[in-house]
């Protein structure tokens, strides 16, 4: 929507303010469906939960390019995060159990690193589009490329076997766990609200950037072609220094490292929030901002799962990633007043210091509580 909002915008009459609504619509969806994918996989399976997630935002994308207006756009959008909002979860905890405990962060950080792969394909297209180029074939590459990916999956993909292990125990002992004893068991409750305030942060950052870097790019005087660029190199860095991070995080974890990863970011932003007219520099910042925020985002999906049981691990993690998607409906909002209210792009970027130092602080404390069993691994010990 980032890439397709400076085209979307003057055909449906949008302000700023409007466009900030458009954009928080996906996000919003994103949150009830992470909850409502996490259920369905806890009861139905990972992978049932994960196609059925497929096929909705990938129909959903598609229909965007013949949103009937303001009002239809909102609702599709918000239909499409629902579906996009249930595969993520799914992802974690599939991949987390597929793993074991050896590389289960650093495979879910090589999963998750696809979403910024695919963001730099989308930057790319419109780069190579042009500024007059119709909007409208984003969401036709990014409709039929998932109703295509969906059969291969249904047919190709294994259920997660601890999954279907813990689900034949719980049914055995005609054990089902509420939510509330899943995410606030006194052994959970701790973890389960420095994650929520973790990922919030971190969301709300992604989702500000993802959705307003190429406009706040054109605010300090880029072209759009130029601000489409800036966006590639974001999403390269962010899918390329994810993993390099992830591989340094499963290997030697570490506190330091997870700290280092805010830190980096908070000065990547200075340094994009700082700088005037000079492409080269702008694109390095935002690589490393896509870096550092990125690589801290996924080390934090890899680190979710372990900290709940496998039976109820589709729960915990889907309410990780729902309350990560308020951040991610707050982020594109923000963008969208503060600019209405007049602020410059400057202002904007350098609004997300408090944001880094508070997620910063919550992730930090996290790694010092106890993890599940069979996903603890090297991970065990920050």
């Amino acid at each position: 929507m980032g890439i397709a909002a400076p085209g979307l915008a003057p055909q449906f009459h949008l302000s700023k303010a409007m466009l900030g609504y458009v954009l928080s619509a996906s996000p919003i969806g994103l949150f009830f469906g992470a909850f409502i994918g996490g259920r369905i996989a806890d009861f139905r399976g990972r992978k049932q939960a994960l196609l059925l997630s497929i096929v909705t935002f990938g129909v959903f994308q598609l229909v965007t390019a013949w949103a009937p207006g303001y009002p239809g756009l909102i609702a599709i959008r918000f239909i499409c995060g629902l579906g996009l909002g249930g595969g993520l979860p799914n992802l974690i905890a599939l991949t987390s159990e597929s793993s074991g405990a050896r590389n289960n962060l650093l495979n879910v950080v090589i999963t998750a690193a696809g979403m910024p792969t695919g963001g730099a394909l989308v930057s790319l297209i419109g780069y190579l589009a042009g500024p007059d180029s119709d909007w409208r074939l984003l969401f036709y590459v990014g409709g039929i490329a998932p109703l295509l990916l969906a059969p291969l999956i249904a047919v190709a993909l294994p259920e997660s076997s601890l999954f279907q292990r813990a689900r034949s125990e719980a049914l055995a002992g005609h054990l089902r766990l509420g939510v509330l004893h899943t995410l606030f068991d006194r052994a959970r409750a701790r973890a389960t609200v420095l994650l929520w305030i973790a990922y919030f942060g971190t969301a709300l950052m992604v989702y500000l950037l993802l959705n307003w870097l190429p406009g706040l790019m054109v605010a300090k005087g880029f072209t759009k072609p130029e601000a489409f660029l800036i966006q590639v190199l974001f999403n390269l860095g962010a899918a390329a220094g994810s993993i390099a991070l992830g591989w340094l995080m499963q290997r030697r974890p570490s506190r330091a490292l997870l700290f280092a990863c805010y830190a980096g970011l908070a000065l990547a932003l200075l340094l994009i929030g700082s700088i005037g007219r000079d492409l080269a520099l702008a694109a390095t910042a935002a690589a490393l901002v896509g870096t550092f925020l990125l690589g801290a985002q996924y080390i934090l999906y890899g680190l979710c799962p372990s900290f709940y049981p496998t039976r109820t691990r589709g729960t915990g993690t889907g309410a990780a990633v729902a309350v990560g998607r308020l951040g991610s409906a707050t982020g594109p909002y923000l963008g969208g007043q503060l600019l209405g209210a007049g602020a410059s792009a400057t202002h904007v970027l350098l609004s997300l210091l408090p944001v880094t130092g508070i997620a910063a602080a919550a992730a930090v404390m996290l790694l010092l509580l106890p993890r599940s069993a069979d996903l603890r691994g090297e991970v065990a010990e920050p």
